[in-house]
């Protein structure tokens, strides 16, 4: 009898010790920690996910997770550089170590995951392709551009996406690229183009740098689908757990209630098990990945939680209007989603 629970005993501990296993240290964390704050690639200028004013002060979707990154690994979420980047300097800039995370619009893709050692950690937007056009050419749909010409930034999603959409459907379309979303949307507000192409998000953006933006409208029927996330370079699991847990918790707090006004008293007296997982008042989560315990009270503290960024950066409290749509939680009929904090 002794014998069969010793060795019970040494099997429950060896199954614990491998179920339990130690996360490797992190060189991109240990690097923040040191130089004090994040580097995070951004969007050169889209309003609404990424945009710098006439202060150099950063807004936007994209630059609210990287300032909840830097509150959750930092413990402030002012801590962070802004580098902004093209189509093209993107996947370099972050494959070098220039940036620690790139969080700007850029598609998750199969190929993208495969060949170019990058992990995409979440999404936290889901954008569809469309297009934008002239009221003038009375285009209700992007069957009806059969023939046109449609501006695109080059090596983007967004132009293999056009030349496959319309190529299937033996439409004959001119597609113009340049190197620059900008340029793409200035040559066709020049009248190079019949259409420019772009995701719903940044159309609704770039409409607002027209000339003048109530001649054109945007087709409301997408051609794909997009999501959109958090980037970071092969390796480091440990970095890689947090960015992804803490886009996780930030959609977490939008479906459990947390807001940054009522976080305090969540924090203090929600009974709800995973809400205080969350905030850390139990479970030791922090600790897990390195970080404190609070990690996700201070995010939630200074930037808020997901639905509150998404509207006040491009939904209807801010000028884009854009509507949840699939972008909301999937407990009301959207996409968004987080594992359990369990």
């Amino acid at each position: 009898m002794k014998t069969f629970v010793l060795a019970a005993a040494l099997f429950a501990a060896g199954t614990l010790a491998a179920s339990a296993q130690q996360l490797a240290p992190s060189p991109t964390l240990d690097a923040i920690k040191a130089r004090g704050h994040l580097e995070c690639g951004v969007h050169l200028g889209l309003p609404g996910f990424s945009f710098a004013n006439d202060k150099g002060e950063w807004t936007g979707l994209d630059v609210d997770y990287c300032r909840a990154l830097a509150a959750a690994v930092l413990g402030d979420a002012t801590k962070v550089k802004y580098t902004p980047t093209s189509v093209q300097q993107r996947w370099p800039i972050l494959q070098s170590g220039q940036v620690d995370v790139l969080s700007r619009n850029s598609t998750i893709t199969f190929s993208r995951n495969a060949t170019l050692g990058l992990n995409f950690q979440g999404i936290n937007f889901y954008e569809g392709q469309t297009f934008i056009v002239r009221k003038k050419a009375n285009v209700k749909s992007a069957e009806e551009l059969d023939g046109a010409s449609v501006c695109v930034a080059a090596g983007s999603t967004e132009e293999k996406n056009a030349a496959d959409w319309f190529r299937e459907r033996n439409l004959k379309v001119t597609i113009t690229n340049f190197q620059k979303n900008d340029d793409a949307i200035t040559a066709y507000d020049s009248g190079r183009c019949d259409a420019y192409t772009a995701g719903v998000g940044a159309l609704a953006g770039q409409r607002a740098k027209l000339k003048v933006p109530d001649d054109h409208i945007i087709l409301t029927k997408p051609i794909s689908n997009d999501p959109q996330g958090p980037v970071t370079r092969y390796g480091d699991e440990r970095w890689q757990l947090i960015v992804r847990w803490v886009l996780n918790g930030t959609i977490a707090a939008e479906m459990l209630g947390v807001t940054s006004k009522n976080v305090d008293e969540m924090k203090a007296n929600s009974k709800n098990t995973e809400v205080r997982r969350l905030l850390g008042a139990e479970g030791g989560f922090g600790a897990m990945m390195g970080l404190a315990d609070d990690w996700m009270y201070k995010a939630i503290k200074q930037v808020g939680n997901y639905g509150e960024s998404y509207e006040r950066t491009v939904g209807l409290e801010s000028p884009l209007k854009l509507e949840r749509g699939q972008n909301q939680l999937w407990t009301k009929g959207g996409l968004i989603f987080t594992p359990p904090f369990q």
